[in-house]
């Protein structure tokens, strides 16, 4: 509860602005503040809890007016699709019944959409998820400055119609919410003429060209603006990267999802090649209970030969003797960069202080390697070791 009652301060707050606002107008952000918070917080709720582990840190797709078989009906994430493309964002409703919820409104009476990045939809998922997989979405203001980026996903308060927007009932089915399922009839801009996105290139806030504006029209990263004026007027709430794996790494199940991985017996024969000493990792290869979880978190795996069999450090005791190490490079640090595929290949990118000096593939330049033998979410930076005898 607290966690909430922060997440709806801010909220208001954001949307607020100022005590210059007529008391009406307050009362209107509030809840539209209101709505934002308790459908993040139920999304966030929603993907991080999902068993078993492996499940976890996906988001639902949104509400896009049918469930399988292309039936009409509104409140529920849509199953997989025709033009789902992997990686593709996708925008819609808010899954309001899906996540246990009744419909969620903006202070105009509007249900609430939701945008999710392709990455980390939950079908078809993405080829990597993992705390540094980057969102595709970023957020602008009104005169053209990013105000947010790499952002999982959008809750998205319509607000009042602005332009050609339509939001006649489309369906019978959709009488609870109201309205249809056209993204231009409720996100900005619905005209070319609209004011005030002259500075930010003529964003729209909904992708153009697929079936009811909802299906990006590629992987690449997708600007949105907010509220700025009467052009633009859509207000959001953010889900960032973070807020999803600060989260889940709380998991207890996920320290040992780390354990279980490092202990697997295939690190004791690989091959060790490459910058990471795992290029030849094949997680096909390890035990059935690992296969998953070591396709989403294989960048943090770095291995090395000892130049000759020694003692390493774990939780500051000395191990037996080992002839291998195997790490688990921990969340990133402030002077380290994951971003692109050569980010990935640079140990310096996951391994800090002696572990970075003396690591080398495929053979060490040292073995005096340091490190605890557990994750800890409480110290997520740290570098995880296992000594291969």
């Amino acid at each position: 509860m607290l966690m909430l009652t922060i997440l709806v301060i801010g909220a208001a707050s954001l949307l607020v602005g100022s005590l210059s606002r007529s008391a009406p107008q307050i009362t209107r952000d509030l809840k539209t503040g209101l709505a934002l918070a308790l459908a993040r917080e139920a999304l966030l709720d929603d993907s991080v809890s999902q068993t078993p582990f492996t499940s976890s840190g996906y988001l639902r797709l949104p509400d896009l007016g049918f469930k399988i078989g292309l039936i009409p009906a509104e409140g529920s994430a849509a199953p997989n699709f025709s033009g789902n493309s992997k990686d593709f964002s996708v925008i819609g409703k808010l899954p309001w019944r899906t996540l246990g919820l009744e419909p969620l409104r903006d202070a105009q009476g509007e249900c609430l959409w939701y945008a999710v990045s392709g990455r980390f939809k939950n079908t078809p998922a993405t080829e990597t998820l993992n705390w540094d997989t980057a969102g595709q979405i970023s957020v602008g203001d009104a005169k053209g400055n990013i105000v947010a980026e790499n952002l999982a996903a959008l809750v998205i308060a319509p607000n009042q119609i602005v332009d050609a927007q339509n939001r006649t009932l489309s369906d019978p089915a959709y009488a609870q919410c109201g309205g249809n399922y056209d993204a231009r009839n409720y996100l900005d801009r619905h005209s070319a003429s609209a004011r005030d996105f002259d500075n930010v290139s003529d964003a729209a806030n909904y992708f153009s060209g697929s079936i009811n504006n909802r299906v990006a029209r590629d992987a690449g990263n997708k600007l949105v603006v907010m509220a700025g004026g009467s052009h633009p007027n859509d207000r959001f709430v953010f889900i960032s990267v973070d807020d999803i794996f600060r989260a889940l790494i709380r998991r207890s199940d996920f320290s040992t999802q780390v354990a279980a991985l490092l202990n697997d017996a295939y690190f004791m024969a690989v091959a060790i090649t490459g910058s990471k000493g795992t290029d030849s990792v094949n997680c096909n290869a390890l035990g059935s209970d690992n296969q998953t979880f070591c396709k989403n978190w294989k960048e943090m795996l770095l291995l090395a030969q000892l130049p000759v069999p020694a003692s390493v450090t774990l939780d500051g005791s000395a191990t037996g003797v080992c002839s291998r190490v195997l790490f688990f490079g921990g969340e990133k640090i402030a002077s380290q960069l994951r971003l692109t595929g050569a980010d990935k290949l640079k140990p310096s990118n996951y391994l800090e202080g002696i572990n970075l000096s003396a690591y080398a593939s495929p053979v060490a330049l040292a073995g005096n390697f340091s490190g605890t033998s557990t994750f800890n979410a409480k110290h997520p930076a740290a570098d995880v070791l296992k000594c291969l005898a």
